[in-house]
């Protein structure tokens, strides 16, 4: 008997040390010590799937409905703007669903995170797969694959993005997570292309004579071999990546659950109450304006350079390789600009991006026909220069939600981003339709091997005057944005003395909290509601087992 009473005992000291180490890890408060290279480098990798899949659909997913399905110009406009619209109609749909989550042991946002993939993963393949159906049930098909996969890929961004908040209170962490989630964004922009493009092209030819010209490939294309099997093996490797950088983030990443604002991230009022008050909140609504005006910017000249560079600039036998060292600027000026960022500021420095641009964007206007020695070097500092808009703008998100808690004393920080994201991908739609309806009003042939002289014209517009007007007023917006330095620096000693009474508060309470005692008499006494039983004693756990 007192050798099953020793045991009792000793196995209850064991889960007893257990249930305090698994509590501290569900249960941490605020976190104080830097995050590590480690731990930046997994949240970044979660940045893979949340743009892989996004920028092949982006990109391909024209010429694949219209020459691999043979749906025609019209049913596949169908599919792609009706699921571009469930895209924009996700981000406000989900902010209720999402703060409607209860934290859990494993993390709110990760938990997200895993079952969204869980669901965009089958959904992207099948979006990629040739059903034997008419064209009416193919329309459905696809409308209703690529609306599903566009909806919990939303639901994967705003929750990654939102981690953040979670991992650390600190800015100068945050930034430096950003910086390594933007460098991953270019990598995985690179690295889709170069994946979806090899694989495909090793099941499909290209034959030149053809001359199907496509907006979105920007390529003379005819797919003559197994163009179906391509399609799927790229989506099956994609979606490979895209797992290995989920599990990752999930498994490397610590999620806090504490803040040094008491209030949670749930609405107390209603959602609309909640998002005017975030959307009149001056901060914010200046960070909208400059982040929209210099997004759209950006996204026009990366969705015209294609056809610039064929029908503008007489280049169409480089087109690949000046896409290449476009991406590859704008991926090793990631580094110099998170090394700007740390000595002047956020806000000097994204407006010597945005006078950049403006310079970059009116010479594009008179770059010569055919002259590849002056069109590359401004490539390659357009490239280096859209690093700003494409970056800085997310870490001063961050700042809004921190100042935001302080100034209103309540927490947002899901809101905050998703409606920022909502609201970036009503930029990006709306570059989308100004370069259709430009291209459509300036005489552009769909289909044929050359265009007027008017399409030329204007696709030196949508590279040069419009986004430099637009590069010219976000300029006005950062100049009203309230969060300067001194703002900044005030923010952060306010919320490191939270954060430090927090913990001292959080400390006195353990060192206060009872004990569990190895003379508890009711592990002397027989159990008759079960084997297991737990209790409570404060933050610690202590366990009764039956005796045999």
């Amino acid at each position: 008997m007192k050798y099953n009473r020793l045991c009792n005992h000793g196995v209850t000291l064991i889960l007893t040390a257990a249930g305090i180490f698994i509590q501290s890890y569900k249960m941490s408060a605020v976190r104080v010590e830097p995050l590590s290279t480690r731990e930046k480098l997994c949240y970044a990798a979660g940045e893979f799937s949340g743009v892989m899949t996004y920028d092949v659909l982006s990109l391909y997913a024209n010429i694949f409905l219209l020459e691999v399905v043979k749906l025609t110009p019209l049913a596949a406009t169908a599919v792609i703007f009706g699921s571009r619209v469930w895209d924009v109609l996700a981000y406000p749909l989900l902010i209720p669903v999402l703060n409607a989550t209860r934290p859990n042991k494993w993390g709110k946002h990760k938990t997200w995170m895993v079952a969204s993939t869980l669901i965009v993963i089958p959904s992207y393949v099948l979006g990629w797969y040739v059903p034997g159906i008419d064209s009416g049930g193919k329309v459905a098909w696809y409308l209703i694959f690529y609306s599903v996969f566009l909806v919990f890929q939303t639901a994967y961004t705003i929750t990654h993005r939102t981690l953040l908040m979670y991992m650390t209170e600190v800015p100068a962490e945050r930034d430096s997570a950003t910086t390594y989630r933007v460098l991953c964004h270019m990598l995985s922009n690179l690295l889709a292309i170069v994946v979806h493009g090899q694989i495909v092209a090793a099941f499909g030819t290209t034959e030149s004579a053809s001359c199907v010209n496509s907006t979105i490939s920007n390529t003379s294309t005819a797919i003559t071999a197994d163009p179906e099997t391509g399609y799927l093996v790229s989506a099956g490797t994609t979606a490979a990546i895209i797992t290995i950088a989920v599990c990752a983030t999930v498994f490397g990443v610590k999620e806090y659950t504490g803040s040094t604002v008491t209030d949670d991230d749930t609405s107390r009022g209603t959602l609309l109450k909640d998002i005017w008050e975030v959307c009149t909140f001056r901060p914010f609504a200046d960070l909208v304006g400059l982040g929209m005006l210099s997004i759209f910017g950006t996204i026009l000249q990366q969705w015209s350079i294609a056809l610039a560079i064929q029908y503008a600039y007489g280049l169409e036998d480089q087109l690949q390789n000046l896409l290449l060292a476009l991406l590859v600027a704008s991926v090793l000026s990631v580094p110099v600009a998170a090394l700007l960022l740390n000595r002047f500021g956020k806000k000097l420095v994204l407006a010597g991006y945005a006078l950049l641009m403006i310079g970059v964007s009116v010479g594009l206007m008179y770059v010569p026909t055919r002259r590849l020695d002056v069109f590359l070097p401004v490539v390659c500092l357009g490239g280096a220069g859209i690093t700003g808009p494409n970056y800085i703008p997310w870490t001063m998100v961050t700042d809004v939600a921190d100042d935001f808690k302080i100034q209103k004393g309540k927490r947002r920080d899901m809101l905050v981003q998703t409606l920022y994201q909502t609201l970036y991908i009503a930029a990006v739609m709306l570059a989308s339709v100004t370069s259709i309806v430009a291209l459509e009003i300036g005489g552009y042939r769909t289909g044929s091997c050359t265009q007027p002289d008017s399409v030329a014209f204007t696709t030196r517009l949508l590279m040069s005057f419009i986004p430099a007007g637009a590069y010219l007023l976000s300029l006005v917006f950062l100049w009203r944005y309230q969060l300067t330095g001194d703002r900044l620096a005030a923010n952060k000693a306010v919320l490191e003395e939270r954060r430090t009474q927090q913990s001292s508060d959080s400390g006195n309470t353990d060192k206060a909290a009872p004990q569990p005692s190895l003379a508890m008499k009711s592990h002397d006494l027989p159990d008759t509601r079960g084997p297991v039983q737990l209790t409570h004693f404060g933050p610690y756990g202590s366990f009764r087992f039956k005796h045999p």
